[in-house]
């Protein structure tokens, strides 16, 4: 170490000086971490150059590190892409399947309603007729007391049936 100090040019005293020093400041910084208090790095200069060698190793290993993951991100999206596509090929597919039943199962109730819609339309129908010959017959005994308000109601259920059949 004595080699060192005279390679820099720096005398020998402040040399031993400087390396005195630091030899105490390690000491104290033991002292200090042997009862469990904290001891800044600028006292441990052990700690300081450990901190440096880690940070020089995890350095390294980060080259190694980022290429491992980028071969792994490069290897999941193209199956990711690979599997989404086909999943959405599928996907697309069956909804697509589904919209023809839909609109298959769609085209039979619309049948359905419309059958129902005219049998309904035909026991409303009817049901007019009957309302309008069961009061004619009515009507014809004299015995049968007739209102005005019942021929009005007659009269007005035979409009709303001939607007029926017209349409």
């Amino acid at each position: 170490m004595i080699s060192y100090i005279e390679y820099l040019n720096i005398p020998i005293a402040l040399g031993l000086a400087i390396i005195g020093v630091f030899l105490i400041m390690q000491i104290v910084g033991e002292i200090l971490e042997f009862k469990g208090k904290v001891v800044p790095e600028f006292i441990k200069i052990r700690k300081y150059f450990a901190r440096k060698k880690q940070e020089r190793q995890t350095m390294r290993e980060m080259s190694a590190t980022i290429h491992d993951v980028e071969t792994v991100l490069n290897s999941v999206e193209s199956h990711y892409s690979e599997d989404n596509i086909a999943k959405r090929d599928a996907w697309m597919k069956w909804v697509n399947d589904r919209a023809v039943v839909y609109d298959q199962s769609i085209e039979v109730l619309k049948e359905e309603m419309d059958k129902n819609t005219e049998i309904t339309m035909s026991l409303y129908i009817e049901s007019k007729r009957s309302s309008i010959i069961s009061f004619a017959s009515y009507c014809v005994c004299p015995d049968n007391p007739v209102t005005r308000e019942q021929f009005k109601r007659v009269f007005r259920i035979y409009a709303e049936y001939e607007e029926i059949i017209k349409d």
